[in-house]
């Protein structure tokens, strides 16, 4: 017995007419009969009465006609819970990213998920600051935002997975008396000039506050975003930098520039960062849960 077969006994007891259910069902008579005298074969009851007009159901007719009603509705309700899943997996998720993301390996996580979990979807990704990627998420340009988590994050707005404290370095320009010591307090550097991050940038904030905690106001001579920049500018002399731990290990190229760890260290806190509401679309939900279990610092 086919479902073929059940479809088209269906169409003939609801019509209670062969031409009509051939022309509902784009087949011809002849291949509807045959599939109707076959099932009956196959079952070994007749469920039609040919000979009344208009055509009716014999006894056994009428109560297949009843599990076959059952077979369709739940046939139906299937494929509506298949198409549920199969748009779990499609689509496409929009991912802000900052620059600096330490050591988590992005590439792989996303390569990993598209491959293993929802091959069917695709990722869009917006490299931002970690204030203008807060922006974003509020005006649902991007759904997820990997950043720097800064002072003024409101949780009451988004939810936050914890994924790495990555610690910053001092660093400084070769000769540099005070890289004599293997750590650094930051008190001692409060006569120095400093280069640092713009205002928009999380980094500026984690790096003022940790000055002014300290005692001081840092002297800014210049400001740099770009790591690389910035070490460069300390290298020409211009004055010392912070910078984080995988960033100085990414982007120093200079082999006269030194770095040194902070006797009282303070941290970039890398997060995973969505709104919170409770109607994500399924594919936030899936990849939000993928991190969860897999890249959730404990």
């Amino acid at each position: 017995m086919l479902l073929r077969q059940i479809q088209y006994f269906m169409a003939v007891a609801e019509s209670h007419h062969f031409t009509k259910a051939a022309k509902q069902l784009f087949v011809s008579q002849s291949a509807l009969s045959q599939q109707i005298n076959k099932l009956e074969d196959d079952l070994g009851v007749k469920l039609l009465d040919r000979i009344s007009h208009p055509i009716t159901m014999t006894p056994a007719g009428e109560e297949f006609y009843r599990y076959g009603k059952k077979i369709l509705t739940d046939i139906s309700r299937l494929e509506v819970k298949m198409q549920h899943y199969a748009r779990d997996n499609q689509g496409t998720l929009h991912i802000g990213v900052i620059t600096g993301l330490g050591k988590l390996p992005l590439t792989d996580i996303l390569s990993h998920f598209n491959t293993e979990i929802s091959p069917q979807m695709q990722f869009s990704l917006t490299n931002c600051l970690s204030k203008k990627l807060c922006h974003m998420l509020s005006n649902h340009e991007i759904d997820i935002a990997i950043m720097a988590v800064h002072a003024d994050f409101p949780p009451a707005e988004y939810e936050l997975l914890s994924l790495q404290h990555e610690p910053f370095l001092a660093i400084f320009p070769a000769g540099h008396p005070l890289t004599e010591k293997p750590q650094i307090s930051l008190q001692a550097l409060q006569n120095e000039n400093f280069i640092f991050p713009t205002p928009e940038n999380v980094s500026y904030d984690v790096f003022m506050a940790a000055c002014i905690k300290t005692g001081f106001t840092p002297n800014i001579v210049t400001y740099c975003n770009n790591p690389g920049q910035r070490i460069d500018l300390v290298q020409s002399g211009l004055g010392i930098s912070l910078i984080s731990a995988s960033g100085f290990s990414y982007f120093n190229h200079q082999s006269d520039i030194i770095s040194r760890p902070l006797t009282e260290p303070f941290y970039k806190h890398i997060a995973m960062v969505r709104r919170r509401e409770e109607n994500h679309p399924p594919l936030v939900n899936k990849f939000w849960e993928y991190i969860r279990t897999h890249y959730v610092q404990t």
